[in-house]
């Protein structure tokens, strides 16, 4: 069987965009899996806080709206095209650093909180779906310390073979989706499958 793709650009911030491209994604396809991968902690002229000192209304805004409301977003507009009988399996990159539990270190506030706000989200997400009989999974994910844009300027501070090549955490990422059940909606996973608290 031929499988077509379609794809599809969009602005995460938003939401008439959001809203415009889900309604592109035909209404006879079957969804299995949606993997919501955005992400931002520094560009060209923000970098993550090291102090409450540095702390600015622009950066935080702005890190929320990309990691934490634009896949809620998303959700919102792309749960209800999901066959609620089917069960699809929705995976959202979070971070271990948003774990308010493990957070031993400080800093990065914009990113840790806006994290943490996408992990509540996602277990509300996940109540409300079981509670409406719907048999979505849906989790997040920490990719560990990829190779990528986002993780390029703390390259120096990874220990020795623990930067990741974007192919193996992508492998490791959908054999962790592979493997979810229905009673690990709402959980955090990383990129071996091993959960940790919010």
């Amino acid at each position: 069987m031929a499988v077509s793709t379609i794809d599809i650009g969009f602005d995460i911030g938003e939401e008439s965009r959001i809203r415009e491209a889900v309604a592109e994604i035909p209404e006879q396809l079957t969804i299995d899996w949606v993997f919501v991968a955005t992400g931002w902690l520094h560009d060209n002229g923000r970098g993550p806080e090291k102090t409450f000192r540095s702390l600015d209304a622009d950066n935080l805004l702005h890190a929320y709206r990309v990691n934490a409301i634009g896949p809620a977003l998303l959700l919102k507009h792309l749960i209800p095209k999901l066959n609620p009988s089917h069960g699809s399996k929705l995976g959202i990159v979070s971070a271990r650093v948003g774990s308010v539990s493990d957070n031993r270190l400080g800093g990065w506030h914009s990113y840790r909180a806006s994290k943490a706000a996408l992990n509540m989200l996602i277990k509300n997400f996940a109540i409300e779906l079981a509670r409406n009989k719907r048999r979505h999974i849906i989790v997040g994910l920490q990719p560990g310390t990829t190779d990528t844009a986002l993780s390029a300027p703390f390259h120096r501070n990874v220990a020795k073979g623990k930067l990741q090549a974007p192919d193996y955490t992508a492998e490791q990422l959908f054999k962790v989706m592979q493997q979810l059940r229905p009673d690990d909606s709402g959980g955090l996973f990383d990129f071996l499958g091993i959960p940790f608290a919010p």
